[in-house]
């Protein structure tokens, strides 16, 4: 059985997998997608779309995840139709794991929405809005996790920011699917979080 605790990922999307099925149960839904790791440990951590949640099943073709009420309601798996989705997933770290990104926990803190796409010849400009609330967060040039994704702020306002998404980005990640309007999972820099928490005990 997987040492359940703390886990830590790294915004670097490792493979995507599609939705096989979905059951309305008491307290939350099940949920299955596609299996692209092979071999998995019950118990063990996987960030959806940078939701982390626990493997509870697994076989060669599928993994079983539980998604509680709790979950639904912070995320924007509510919002969406799960039956159709493509998710973004990444295993938590270890310690033989580069740290591609910045350090992401698995806990979202809000959901965003796509306000503005916009291409170039090189990628993509993203604009996403949520409550500003969280802008005390957000630095330009600093780090952001949408939808599991590990990305940098190029601009920024009062309750919102601007994100550019390389090639790379958009052919191994989910992103190549937002649109004016998509909902977003967003986790902020955890790191702003301890220095606003010290800064308050000061």
């Amino acid at each position: 059985m997987w040492n359940k605790g703390e886990n830590m990922f790294s915004g670097i999307v490792e493979k995507t997998a599609k939705t096989l099925d979905v059951k309305k149960e008491e307290k939350g839904l099940r949920l299955w997608i596609g299996n692209p790791y092979g071999e998995l440990q019950v118990g063990e951590s996987i960030a959806l779309d940078g939701a982390c949640l626990t493997v509870e099943k697994f076989d060669d073709k599928s993994i079983q995840f539980f998604l509680s009420d709790e979950t639904l309601s912070r995320t924007k798996f509510s919002r969406i139709s799960l039956k159709e989705h493509v998710f973004n997933l990444e295993r938590s770290l270890t310690l033989n794991k580069l740290l591609g990104g910045h350090i992401v926990l698995g806990h979202v803190d809000t959901v965003g929405k796509v306000r503005r796409v916009s291409e170039d010849e090189e990628g993509r400009t993203v604009e996403i809005v949520f409550d500003s609330k969280f802008s005390r967060y957000t630095v330009y040039k600093g780090s952001i996790a949408v939808d599991g994704v590990s990305l940098t702020i190029n601009d920024l306002g009062e309750g919102w920011i601007s994100l550019y998404l390389i090639p790379h980005t958009l052919q191994t990640t989910n992103l190549r699917y937002l649109r004016e309007g998509s909902p977003v999972n967003l986790e902020f820099d955890i790191l702003a979080k301890y220095v606003e928490r010290l800064m308050k005990r000061d």
